[in-house]
């Protein structure tokens, strides 16, 4: 069973254009994570992170 925890990022926790990595702590993309749905330090990548990662986008206030 896979075991899934959500992370609510705060504007400090961003970079231009990505994230840290909550497992491993590599800067990661995030067309890496559409892309790949992992870490930039991931196996796809020569690394040994296996994070698997992914992006929601909540829309508040719809009109």
């Amino acid at each position: 069973m896979t075991t899934q925890r959500r992370i609510r990022l705060a504007e400090s926790e961003a970079m231009e254009g990505g994230v840290r990595c909550p497992k491993c702590g590599s800067y990661t993309s995030f067309g890496d994570i559409v892309a790949a749905g992992g870490c930039g330090g991931g196996e796809w990548r020569g690394g040994d992170c296996d994070a698997s990662l992914s992006l929601d986008l909540v829309l508040e206030n719809p009109e």
